[in-house]
């Protein structure tokens, strides 16, 4: 009896000192982990704090352990007391939270705690062991996340990162994608070329990225193509940027249809006569410009005819300016009908007109054009009930394939035009 009770005593110390020498490993597991660990008994009085978690509180050596030292945020001291009462209640059952600790200089560390029990050889609850994971880092990134995402997807500008090599679309945010009535899905699988056509040209979409990465930036304008193939007026800040040694470009674009809108009707206004809406001497010129290049390819001729309206100033006198220029505006409406789409009618100022017409082919033409321009002035204009008569001296020069001095060529159908007034009512006058 006596040796078999000496033998339970030799294996009770042996176990024991299995035990002491898998707890100083554990110890030293502890000591080297990154993993924030503590233990603690079942009192709540703490046993150990791993190097990894007095660093992440700001405390050195013992200062923890002091009685002073609390370390639980004192606005979360109540999920403490709840964590105990679940413990108390189920003391094997890991229990995850979130809660707040204090870190020795005073701010605020959010952390997900884990909490396990360690039992004893008689199944009683020897210590618990509990590991923290600091959410701060991780709660400040979602937050900077959140914010970035909230405006960039807030953007008045569409906004793309693009792989620099072949033009690919990795990301975007909601803007560039519903202006150009993709889902972001859909977006993200199509290339630059895809959306800008201009890029589909061999070497083009290269050319391009080469002249962004040597100036860092540049400013483009463009036209991007929906997905309904409309077209949008575009213009894109590109920038190069290197990012965890990878290359992309970020692209902010912004929708400038509005603008160019504008700027085409400014230019369209600029180019028309305010009353009649028709185009203006300035803008004659480069009209011509073609019409002279078709009639030398094709050998025919340009009628420069100068129509301007007899007794005009009586009209005004005797009715009024009102009436006045509702004849001007009568008048263009006339001529604008008279004419082919290829032909050109200008007021030149007052009441003077000049209508080009191209492709005559020869003169019996030219006369039977501008007869029929004569012939616009036979019937009166009805003009606030009144029935007005105008008539109108015509004076026609032409080119062929000689002079193409504009002014000189209106200059000889001006004096046509007062060769015709010598002439009794609408008249007209070759030179």
């Amino acid at each position: 009896m006596l040796t078999e009770g000496f033998y339970e005593w030799k294996v009770r110390v042996a176990m024991k000192d299995n035990d002491q020498q898998l707890e100083k490993s554990i110890y030293r597991l502890f000591e080297v982990t990154p993993v924030p660990t503590a233990l603690f008994f079942p009192d709540g009085k703490l046993e150990y704090v791993n190097p990894a978690l007095k660093r992440m509180l700001g405390y050195e050596g013992d200062e923890i352990y002091s009685q002073d030292v609390i370390i639980t945020h004192l606005d979360d001291i109540h999920i403490n007391e709840a964590i105990r009462k679940k413990l108390t209640h189920n003391p094997f059952d890991p229990i995850q939270i979130e809660k707040r600790y204090k870190h020795k200089l005073g701010h605020t560390i959010f952390v997900q705690l884990h909490i396990v029990a360690q039992p004893d050889d008689e199944k009683l609850i020897k210590r618990y062991i509990s590991q923290l994971i600091d959410l701060t880092t991780l709660k400040k990134s979602d937050a900077a996340e959140i914010l970035l995402n909230h405006l960039v997807n807030k953007s008045n500008d569409a906004i793309y990162v693009v792989e620099p090599e072949y033009g690919h679309i990795l990301n975007c945010n909601q803007l560039a994608h519903q202006r150009l009535g993709y889902t972001k899905g859909e977006l993200l699988k199509l290339s630059v070329s895809d959306i800008n056509h201009k890029f589909s040209v061999k070497g083009k979409w290269k050319e391009l990225f080469k002249q962004i990465k040597l100036n860092k930036n540049i400013v483009v304008e463009s036209t991007h193509t929906r997905k309904d193939g409309t077209k949008l007026a575009i213009e894109a800040s590109i920038s190069f940027i290197e990012y965890n040694e990878t290359s992309y470009l970020l692209a902010i674009v912004r929708d400038i249809s509005r603008r160019k809108q504008k700027m085409l009707e400014a230019l369209t206004l600029a180019n028309l006569d305010p009353l009649t809406k028709l185009p203006n001497r300035s803008s004659l010129e480069d009209k011509l410009e073609e019409l002279f290049k078709k009639a030398k390819l094709r050998n025919t001729l340009i009628a420069f005819i100068f129509i301007d309206l007899d007794n005009f100033k009586l009209i005004n006198d005797s009715y009024g300016h009102s009436v006045g220029d509702e004849v001007l505006v009568g008048t263009a409406n006339r001529l604008k009908h008279c004419i082919r789409k290829s032909d050109i009618v200008t007021r030149m100022g007052g009441d003077e007109f000049l209508v080009v017409m191209s492709g005559v082919e020869n003169s019996s033409s030219l006369k039977v054009m501008a007869n029929k321009l004569k012939d616009e002035f036979n019937s009166p204009f009805k003009i606030q009930k009144q029935l007005i008569h105008v008539q109108a001296s015509i004076g026609v020069s032409v080119y062929l394939n000689n002079n193409e001095d504009t002014y000189t060529l209106i200059q000889l159908a001006d004096e046509a035009m007062y060769e015709a007034k010598k002439q009794a009512g609408s008249s007209i006058y070759f030179i």
